[in-house]
C-alpha cells in the first residue's frame, strides 16, 4: 500500500510538474503575442482601429483584421498610423523606404533605420502606396518603318526612307531616341538626302513635372549642312500619359550649332519650346504630331520650326501602315535654300516591345 501512494505521490508530482511547463508556455506565449502588437491607425475622429496594414493604393488603405473583411480606410481620414513590421513606403518623388512606421502628432511619419539607412522623418502627404505591387522591369518599346517609291515615264523619280523610334520608361525616368534618313532620286540626279536623330532624356522631380537634356542632330545636303546639332536642358509638364492619349509640353535653352558645306560655321544660343500630341482613336487607328520651335536669342525675330505628324493604322498586332508628314521652315536661311521644306513618308512600320 506504501509502494501505490509513493507512486500516486510520484505521479502526482510530474503531472504538477507538467501543467507547470503547459501554464510557464502558454504565459511565454500571451507575453509575444502581447509583446507583438498590431499595427495602428487613428481616425480624425478619433476612433481607433488594429489590425494588420496590408497596402495602400488609390489614397485608401487596407486593414486586415482577425474580426471582420479587410477595411478600406481613406488617406485623408487618418491622423496617425504605426506599423510593427517594416513596410515598403513609395514616396512622391518614386523613392522607396523600407521600415517599420511610428506616426506622430504633426503629420509625419517616422521610419524606422534600416542597415543601409538612419531613421527618417516623412511627411505623411508624401507617402503615395505602401506595399506597393512589384514594378515590372523596364522595357523598350517602339517601331522600325521603311518606304520606298518608284515612279517613271515622263519623270523617272526614286525614293526610299527609313526611320526608327525607341523608348524606355521607368517611375522616375524617362530615355528616347529617333532616327530617320530619307533619299531621293529625279531623272537620275540625287534630289533628297537628308539623315535626322534626337535623343532626350527626361527625370520626373513629380508625376507631371521632369527635367530634361536633349540632342538634335541633322545632316541635309540640299540644306548646305554637314552637320546642325542642337542641345540643351529644360523642364517640362506632362499633361496626358495614358493608354488613350499623350500630351506633354515643354520649355528650355539650347546651343544651336550649324557646319555648313559652304560659308562660314554659325552658333548661338536658342530657345526651345516642344509639344508632344499622341491620341488613339480606336485599337487600329493612331495620331501623333511632335512640334519644336527654336526661337534665336541673340536675333530677334528669327527662328527654326520642325513639325513631324504621322497617322498609323494597324494591320496586326505588329505591323502597321504609316503615313507621316514633316514640315520644317527656317525664317532666315542661308543663299539658295528654301525657307520652307516638306516631306511626304509613306511606310511600313514594325512595333516592338508593346
Amino acid at each position: 500500500m506504501k509502494e501505490n501512494h509513493k507512486g500516486e505521490a510520484i505521479m502526482t508530482k510530474k503531472n504538477k510538474q507538467t501543467l507547470s511547463f503547459i501554464t510557464l508556455l502558454f504565459a511565454l506565449f500571451c507575453v509575444f503575442r502581447s509583446g507583438t502588437s498590431a499595427d495602428e491607425i487613428i481616425l480624425q475622429n478619433g476612433d481607433r482601429l488594429t489590425g494588420k496594414v496590408a497596402k495602400m493604393e488609390n489614397n485608401t488603405i487596407i486593414l486586415e483584421t482577425e474580426y471582420s473583411a479587410p477595411i478600406e480606410i481613406k488617406k485623408n481620414k487618418i491622423l496617425k498610423i504605426s506599423t510593427s513590421d517594416p513596410v515598403d513606403l513609395r514616396l512622391s518623388g518614386g523613392e522607396v523606404l523600407k521600415g517599420a512606421v511610428k506616426g506622430t502628432d504633426n503629420g509625419r511619419l517616422v521610419v524606422e533605420s534600416s542597415d543601409d539607412r538612419e531613421k527618417t522623418y516623412i511627411a505623411w502627404d508624401r507617402i503615395t502606396a505602401i506595399n506597393p505591387a512589384p514594378v515590372p522591369p523596364s522595357k523598350w518599346k517602339g517601331n522600325i518603318n521603311a518606304g520606298a517609291g518608284i515612279q517613271s515615264g515622263n519623270t523617272d523619280r526614286t525614293n526610299a526612307s527609313v526611320g526608327a523610334e525607341a523608348v524606355r520608361k521607368t517611375a522616375t525616368d524617362r530615355f528616347g531616341m529617333r532616327f530617320l534618313y530619307n533619299y531621293a532620286e529625279e531623272d537620275d540626279e540625287v534630289s533628297a538626302r537628308n539623315t535626322y536623330g534626337t535623343a532626350k532624356y527626361d527625370y520626373f522631380f513629380t508625376k507631371k513635372y521632369f527635367g530634361y537634356l536633349s540632342i538634335e542632330m541633322l545632316h541635309d545636303k540640299f540644306k548646305n549642312l554637314n552637320l546642325r546639332t542642337v542641345v540643351g536642358p529644360g523642364v517640362g509638364y506632362q499633361i496626358w500619359d495614358d493608354p488613350v492619349k499623350f500630351l506633354l509640353v515643354e520649355a528650355g535653352l539650347s546651343y544651336f550649332s550649324e557646319d555648313r558645306k559652304e560659308g562660314d560655321d554659325e552658333d548661338w544660343l536658342t530657345g526651345r519650346l516642344a509639344g508632344s500630341l499622341q491620341y488613339h482613336f480606336n485599337k487600329t487607328v493612331h495620331a501623333r504630331d511632335d512640334l519644336i520651335i527654336y526661337p534665336n536669342l541673340e536675333q530677334g525675330g528669327e527662328f527654326q520650326l520642325r513639325n513631324e505628324a504621322a497617322l498609323t493604322a494597324k494591320m496586326n498586332s505588329y505591323w502597321s501602315l504609316r503615313f507621316a508628314n514633316i514640315y520644317e521652315h527656317d525664317s532666315d536661311p542661308g543663299e539658295d535654300v528654301a525657307k520652307d521644306d516638306w516631306q511626304w513618308i509613306v511606310a511600313l512600320q514594325y512595333e516592338f516591345g508593346e
